[in-house]
């Protein structure tokens, strides 16, 4: 006696294509060899997308815009914000020595520029946007404009 190969059929008779079965008309009960057929949990009944949207593989491909370049020219604006505030500080003290012993609000303002300018670089490490840096860098540069003016 021969064994049968998977591919065939061991059940003959009526019962094997019978409608009426349950086990033959059930798609639960039977493989079907296409996975899109029935759902797989790889596609699932919706396709690729999934039932959130478009999957993050295009997002994440390699014309991606990178975020390390917007990050270290942040931290780069961090030093600058440092710099820009020793010069400010100078720039009051030579005023406070040798000016007219007047605040007109403008040393004030530098060193406010400079705050928010170390609040746009820490947005700008969170988030990596280019108006961050830009933002950042243009307040780092008022601060010691805006002392020179008092």
């Amino acid at each position: 006696m021969t064994t049968p190969h998977p591919t065939e059929s061991t059940a003959t008779g009526p019962a094997a294509t019978d409608p009426a079965d349950p086990a033959a008309t059930d798609p639960a009960a039977t493989e079907s060899a296409d996975p899109a057929a029935t759902g797989s949990a790889a596609t699932g009944p919706t396709g690729p997308t999934g039932p959130t949207g478009p999957t993050d593989s295009a997002a994440a491909g390699p014309a991606a815009p990178s975020t390390r370049a917007p990050r270290v020219l942040a931290l780069c604006g961090f030093l600058l914000l440092v710099g820009c505030l020793v010069l400010t500080a100078v720039l009051g003290l030579i005023d406070a020595v040798e000016g007219d012993g007047t605040d007109d609000g403008f040393l004030a303002a530098g060193f406010w520029a400079l705050a928010l300018g170390a609040a746009a670089g820490a947005a700008a490490l969170a988030v990596p946007r280019r108006a961050l840096v830009a933002a950042q860098y243009a307040l780092a540069f008022a601060g010691p404009f805006l002392a020179a003016l008092d």
